[in-house]
């Protein structure tokens, strides 16, 4: 029997699909995650005074700071991330996004001046890792994390870890339907499914599935739009766009995902879907990807060719 239990955490919602013949155990099961979230939300929410990111953004830059290993452990991704997509993904954006109100979605579009201010507390090269004592430091002043482009990825594997040590077999996991983990398949299935809709007028590039535990077909939807329907089985998708939020100014859209190396708005593509082993993976580098466009996409693809990515120029 499948149950859905269905929470709020993150600013999104959390839905868990799990397949259990014991309604008792699947909601403990459940509730175990549901803390979980919570318990990260507190410490990696930017919008909570007390949390673990909020203490580090005040006080990293005038004396190192030591974090829980599981905090470090998160950071020392995002620095390996930053490397690998040349900047790209960078969550030290967070004086860009407060800039264009993406923050506390009071938006404004700032001047050439205000964006290259905000450029030079940009960089993961200020957030030094020291490993042996778990010890953060910002190396300038006005530097600020935030963990949006990871933060539910980092989550949702979290609560996979979780699902594996009560040794579920079959269960989805999503947060706000934009990155999931699938484990297992459902009985008498190729996979769970999710689809990826097409912009209007636009068709998907996409590279072809590799191994079993992706399969794609594409159909068109009730909503008579044309979608690539996915059956996801251990592993993860993800998917970042420029449609969600926005704003206008004189008919010009400025979408919340900026390129953290110029301070304005990724606009190279519309959309980028991936599929990969980890979630964390998956929710930052569909971000990158979006920002790095088709340069970063054909170099990822060229070093993850198990991996699946849609784009949409």
């Amino acid at each position: 029997m499948i149950h859905t239990f269905i929470w709020q955490a993150m600013g999104t919602e959390y839905q868990l699909h799990l397949i259990e013949a014991d309604l008792i155990r699947a909601e403990a099961i459940a509730d175990a995650l549901r803390e979980e979230v919570k318990r990260l939300e507190r410490q990696l929410s930017l919008y909570q005074p007390d949390s673990d990111l909020c203490y580090l953004n005040a006080h990293a830059a005038r004396a190192p700071v030591r974090v829980e290993p599981g905090l470090f452990q998160l950071l020392q991704t995002c620095k390996t991330l930053w490397e690998q997509t040349d900047g790209a993904f960078d969550p030290t954006v967070t004086p860009l996004l407060r800039l264009w109100g993406f923050v506390d979605h009071r938006y404004r579009l700032p001047s050439p001046e205000e964006i290259a201010d905000a450029l030079e507390r940009v960089g993961m090269e200020w957030v030094l890792l020291e490993p042996e004592g778990r010890w953060v430091y910002y190396g300038r002043e006005g530097v600020e994390l935030s963990f949006g482009a990871i933060g539910k990825g980092w989550a949702i594997a979290r609560c996979v870890h979780l699902l594996k040590q009560y040794e579920v077999a079959t269960a989805l996991l999503s947060a706000g339907g934009s990155t999931l983990y699938a484990l297992g398949a459902p009985p008498d299935s190729d996979g769970w499914t999710v689809e990826i809709p097409y912009p209007e007028g636009e068709e998907a590039k996409k590279t072809l599935p590799s191994g079993g535990r992706v399969g794609v077909r594409g159909q068109i939807s009730e909503r008579e739009e044309r979608v690539d329907v996915i059956f996801l089985r251990d592993c993860a998708f993800s998917t970042s766009g420029s449609t969600e939020q926005f704003f206008e100014v004189d008919g010009k859209r400025y979408a919340h995902i900026l390129d953290p190396r110029t301070g304005y708005p990724a606009e190279k593509l519309l959309s980028v879907s991936i599929c990969a082993p980890d979630p964390t993976l998956a929710d930052a580098l569909s971000t990158a990807l979006f920002v790095g466009g088709q340069p970063l996409i054909t170099r990822w693809r060229q070093q993850h060719p198990q991996w699946q990515i849609w784009h949409f120029p």
